[in-house]
């Protein structure tokens, strides 16, 4: 983390004004730092070396698919959030219009940020980006404080290690033979039929 901190420093030292933090590399040798992590540290560190109002930063992921995960993400500092899987599953849906199942995602997404915003009294996406207003539950308070500076943090739980040992657990089931993973991703939650 600190490493990919430092290249976006030296990015903005060179001269870029738009920093894009992808996982779309991803592969069977190449494990992702998760999205919200890769995030919050960049942020926070060009915070810490004064120079966060020098760029945008970007964010490329796969592992954005809910409402949740996008404020989480614009939260910790995205200004602009790519969810390239969410997006190419949507278009590779059978008898579905791709252009008009991904234009009523964004839709959806966008309304739900409207939603969550709203209700923080928040009128502007400029206004929410980066403003870290959560909580967090269940994290070690050294972790936080290193990577999400300022969220409060009132029942402790897991630390960098443990969020490491889990996106390597995740990796390996991605890219295992496993007959259930064979040609679906997992759905990453329990979800249950609910009228309206």
């Amino acid at each position: 983390l600190a490493s990919l901190a430092a290249h976006a420093e030296d990015a903005i030292h060179q001269g870029f004004n738009i920093i894009v933090l992808s996982d779309r590399a991803v592969a069977a040798d190449m494990l992702p730092i998760p999205a919200l992590l890769a995030t919050a540290a960049v942020h926070e560190h060009l915070v810490k070396q004064g120079l966060r109002t020098s760029t945008g930063l970007v964010v490329e992921t796969g592992s954005a698919r809910e409402v949740h995960h996008f404020a989480l993400l614009a939260g910790y500092g995205a200004e602009a959030i790519h969810p390239y899987l969410a997006l190419e599953t949507l278009a590779a849906l059978p008898d579905v219009d791709p252009k008009e199942a991904q234009k009523r995602y964004v839709k959806a997404i966008c309304k739900g940020l409207y939603k969550v915003m709203s209700k923080m009294g928040i009128s502007t996406y400029q206004s929410y980006c980066g403003a870290q207003i959560f909580e967090a539950v269940g994290l070690k308070e050294d972790f936080v404080e290193r990577y999400f500076t300022g969220t409060p943090t009132a029942v402790e739980g897991i630390g960098l290690a443990q969020v490491a040992e889990e996106a390597v657990r995740l990796h390996r089931l991605a890219y295992s033979d496993a007959p259930l993973y064979r040609n679906d991703l997992d759905a990453g939650g329990e979800y249950a039929y609910r009228i309206r």
